[in-house]
């Protein structure tokens, strides 16, 4: 049997359409698809949560003013490939919660925000929360973003490698107080 140079052509050009298409396929997702680069937001769980307790009374559920939870983290930046700087922004959400109370109220709750990478702390910035509560209300809503934060990136580093790490700023007291609790994870 002869091979037919007319079906040899038809197979090559069917090939050659195929390969194009999937070509321009791969392209057209490469097009529409983002690289996160930015360094990843993360909420250090054992500082997550503080509670405010009523002037002069014992750290007990009975004596709670409110409570403050840290809930989300969610970053974006910009990545300069020739300086390798990042300038990162953050956009936190937080819970606040008090026992039902007709007053409206206001309080503030110290929070955090550092940088690290890996094991290795490279920045700590201190910020406060304003907490407000409308009269009745038992919880509030609050996002807070903080500074932006700029991260020249080492060499042989990627900057995922580097954490936005987030918390609320605690005492012993606080600490122990989550222990006790179970919002400590040892």
């Amino acid at each position: 049997m002869k091979s037919d140079p007319v079906m040899k052509f038809r197979v090559f050009r069917a090939r050659l359409v195929i390969a194009a298409t999937l070509g321009a396929a791969l392209l057209l997702s490469s097009c529409s698809t983002s690289i996160q680069v930015c360094p990843v937001a993360v909420i250090l769980a054992d500082a997550a949560s503080k509670t405010a307790f009523r002037p002069g009374t014992a750290p007990d559920l009975a004596n709670v003013l409110y409570t403050v939870t840290l809930i989300d983290a969610k970053s974006e930046c910009t990545y300069d490939k020739h300086t390798l700087n990042t300038d990162s922004s953050l956009t936190l959400t937080f819970r606040a919660t008090r026992s039902p109370n007709a007053a409206a109220a206001q309080y503030s709750a110290p929070y955090f925000v550092a940088v690290n990478q890996n094991a290795k702390l490279i920045s700590k910035r201190a910020y406060t929360l304003d907490v407000r509560f409308a009269p009745g209300a038992s919880s509030a809503i609050i996002t807070a973003t903080p500074d932006d934060t700029l991260i020249h990136i080492e060499n042989g580093h990627l900057p995922w490698d580097y954490q936005l790490l987030s918390g609320m700023q605690l005492s012993d007291a606080d600490i122990a107080f989550n222990k006790k609790m179970g919002r400590y994870v040892p």
